[in-house]
């Protein structure tokens, strides 16, 4: 069973600096939801879009997510799909894109209508994040469709920002942190750093996939967003139409949140990383080297030499540790 996860990079023993977030990393296999007809899977935590509008002409009603593989190895399945009918004489809806986010993707369907061109969609919020990481890994799937003749990609988005920015949609509701508001730098909040990825070839095994990112301001960001989209539209929006691939779909796994030295201030340059879960840990090094681990009061509570890169310890959930691996000092927190 794979181990939900939390990577941190090493800092200097003068300069233990704490970072406060509510997403560390899922490796998709703890608790699941549904609302019961199927229209919304979504692993707890996560948020997926559905889609479930009528009206006097018909109805559009799907969900984008489902749960792939076993209770053990479980991973989120991300689709474009029609949601809608199709008939000899008439078709009532469009497709729509698949999307998985740590906010609320959502969708107005003008029901008068039913096209793309007359609705609209977004995603709105994140999670509360003050770390400044550099990167995210996860592990990506991804099938683009033979039979659509639209070229779409998978893209995949990590924003942090703080303040809050207000908007609305097509329909004059109103919208708080929508992504294409906090990405343009609408009054009231700051963009303080972003990074992307566009997945546009088959994978047909999974791939450990990385996106850095670029920090544009040296302001501690008070929230986060990561956006899993199975069609690139969201990183056209709002110049170009709705044009989605049918039937493309982005299978992912394991995200994680790395930290090293270029987001921590007052660190040394190190290149360590430590991989941390409930059982023990692991590091980006061979060696061996001998490890105390300490209660952030300073008391010793455990000490031995990681061998082969792996040491094991009993940590408990969401206490913080600090770990000493040779001259490196980390502060670690298991999920």
């Amino acid at each position: 069973m794979k181990n939900f996860y939390l990577i941190l990079s090493c800092c200097a023993l003068f300069s233990l600096t704490a970072h406060s977030e509510n997403f560390s990393g899922d490796d998709f296999n703890g608790a699941w939801e549904s609302d019961g007809g199927n229209q919304k899977v979504q692993p707890v935590g996560w948020h997926a879009l559905s889609c479930n509008a009528s009206g006097v002409f018909g109805s559009m009603k799907g969900g984008t997510v489902t749960k792939g593989g076993d209770e053990s190895d479980a991973s989120p399945i991300i689709e474009n799909i029609f949601a809608g009918s199709k008939g000899s004489w008439m078709t009532t809806g469009y497709v729509i894109p698949g999307i998985l986010s740590l906010g609320n993707p959502w969708i107005y369907v003008d029901t008068n209508y039913f096209t793309a061109a007359k609705g609209d969609l977004g995603v709105d919020g994140g999670v509360e994040f003050t770390g400044r990481p550099s990167k995210i890994t996860f592990k990506a799937q991804y099938y683009n469709a033979p039979t659509s003749d639209i070229d779409d990609a998978a893209h995949i988005k990590v924003y942090l920002w703080k303040g809050s920015a207000e908007s609305t949609d097509k329909s004059g509701a109103n919208h708080t942190d929508e992504m294409s508001a906090i990405l343009a730098g609408n009054a009231g909040a700051t963009l303080i750093g972003s990074g992307e990825l566009t997945i546009d070839n088959d994978i047909d095994a999974f791939e450990t996939k990385e996106i850095s990112i670029d920090y544009t301001s040296q302001e501690i960001p008070e929230k986060m967003n990561i956006v899993f989209c199975a069609s690139n539209y969201l990183s056209k929006q709002p110049e170009k139409p709705l044009e989605v691939a049918e039937g493309n779909y982005l299978q992912i796994d394991d995200v994680a949140v790395v930290y090293n030295s270029t987001g921590i201030e007052n660190t040394q340059n190190e290149e360590l990383e430590l991989t941390v879960t409930r059982q023990g840990f692991s590091i980006n090094d061979t060696s061996v080297q001998p490890v105390t681990i300490y209660e952030t009061d300073g008391r010793l509570i455990n000490q031995g030499l990681v061998n082969n890169d792996r040491y094991d310890f009993p940590f408990i959930p969401g206490k913080i540790y600090i770990v000493k691996v040779g001259n490196a000092v980390f502060k670690v927190c298991a999920l």
